[in-house]
């Protein structure tokens, strides 16, 4: 039973990307749960490129020819993971990963670069898909040394602001701690030191009840919210950091911080929930 029941994922077509991306969304879903998408605004320019001494009648076998080809990558890559859905699109990414996700689909995953400019996989930007995306979005943080992971997740933080809002994120960090078998720490930033320590763990405590959380997976730390996630997730070693956004009223990460300022600096997957008023 996977974490979520319809996935859409937006790919490039670099192999090694594709193969991280897709294992990551299979430990989160069933292949035939998953739907991956190639959405490009430059298609032709591509093809242009490698296939120069090519011509066509019109522009509308120029884009078949285009999708067709596109679409044997894609089958390539899909093949080994059971999945059998894939489509090619043209338009702008951000705006189409958007339109396709307005019915039934409950996460969406993407590619980044992480702290080397955060260049969205599609061609946009992460910033893009996330603010206008109506679900959750996992940005798989490509890691340009390997083209595979070393499994399932086992490692999450979850960043909680201490709202009612932080059950959301708690419910989303469940469902994929089971499917993968990952533990789960929580932590939430203060921004002084007025000995607000206790209140905080308190919380912290109050919100975990139910949960297989213990006492020493129950994080409190002083300063600027978006370094001290980036330190956090360094140092227990998590392999996907949860946060929150509420999505298209300005991308605000929950935890007052910024989920951009975030997501730019982590050196591991990102999960963010979007969270429903």
């Amino acid at each position: 039973m996977g974490a979520y029941d319809r996935v859409l994922v937006g790919l490039d077509l670099s192999e090694t990307n594709a193969e991280l991306i897709l294992e990551r969304a299979c430990h989160l879903a069933q292949p035939d749960a998953i739907e991956v998408l190639h959405v490009s605004e430059r298609l032709h320019t591509h093809y242009e490129k490698y296939h120069p001494n090519q011509s066509f009648p019109n522009s509308e076998v120029l884009d078949e020819a285009i999708k067709k080809e596109a679409d044997v990558h894609l089958e390539r890559f899909c093949r080994p993971f059971g999945i059998t859905k894939h489509r090619v699109l043209g338009g702008h990414p951000a705006t189409v990963l958007h339109e396709q996700t307005e019915v039934n689909v409950d996460l969406v995953v993407i590619g980044t670069h992480g702290r080397h400019g955060w260049r969205l996989l599609l061609g946009s930007t992460p910033n893009a898909v996330i603010h206008g995306t109506p679900c959750s979005v996992l940005a798989v943080r490509i890691n340009d040394r390997s083209a595979h992971t070393d499994g399932p997740y086992k490692r999450l933080l979850v960043v909680l602001d201490l709202t009612d809002e932080s059950n959301q994120l708690l419910i989303h960090a469940q469902k994929v701690a089971e499917a993968t078998g990952a533990t789960i720490e929580v932590c939430h930033v203060l921004k002084n030191r007025q000995h607000e320590d206790d209140a905080a763990r308190d919380a912290l405590r109050g919100f975990v009840a139910g949960y297989d959380i213990g006492e020493d997976a129950l994080l409190v730390t002083h300063g600027q919210t978006a370094a001290e996630i980036h330190h956090l997730a360094d140092e227990r070693g998590a392999d996907l950091v949860v946060v929150g956004t509420h999505g298209k009223h300005g991308a605000e990460l929950i935890t007052g911080s910024s989920a951009n300022a975030v997501l730019h600096g982590a050196n591991c997957d990102e999960l963010v929930v979007r969270i429903v008023a």
